[in-house]
């Protein structure tokens, strides 16, 4: 896969699945963009594909205004590193916090993604989300 072919599948990753969209199907997005073997790695955890659908379906309706947009990418062969700001504004309980969309919050994420067969096969991945916390808390 060609430069601009991986950096045009992992940015479907953020502007049609993490990103929402009215009338947009974040579910379909990464059925088709994920690999069947699928993972998502942090240093907590190692999700398979159908929990990181579940999670981004949960998000999408937890934050209706999530954004996340990719400020670089970095592509070393069938490796795609993008670092992007994440935006939102949750209503409802987010990581704990019971938070009424009066408060937004603006983070730093760092994502490694490695492609297989024209799909993402694993993603490694940082959020900031300590400081979510503190900007939603205020």
């Amino acid at each position: 896969m060609n430069r601009s072919d991986a950096v045009a599948t992992v940015s479907r990753f953020y502007q049609q699945a993490l990103t929402v969209s009215p009338g947009g199907d974040s579910t379909a997005v990464l059925t088709a963009l994920l690999a069947d073997d699928f993972q998502s790695i942090n240093s907590r955890e190692v999700k398979p594909k159908a929990a990181l659908i579940k999670q981004i379906e949960f998000f999408w309706k937890l934050v209706p205004d999530l954004t996340w947009t990719p400020q670089q990418y970095v592509v070393e062969g069938d490796h795609v590193v993008v670092r992007s700001v994440a935006t939102g504004t949750p209503r409802g309980t987010f990581m704990g916090l019971e938070v009424d969309g009066a408060r937004s919050f603006r983070i730093d994420t760092i994502d490694i993604h490695e492609l297989a067969g024209g799909r993402i096969q694993r993603v490694h991945h940082l959020e900031d989300w300590a400081t979510a916390m503190r900007q939603l808390r205020g």
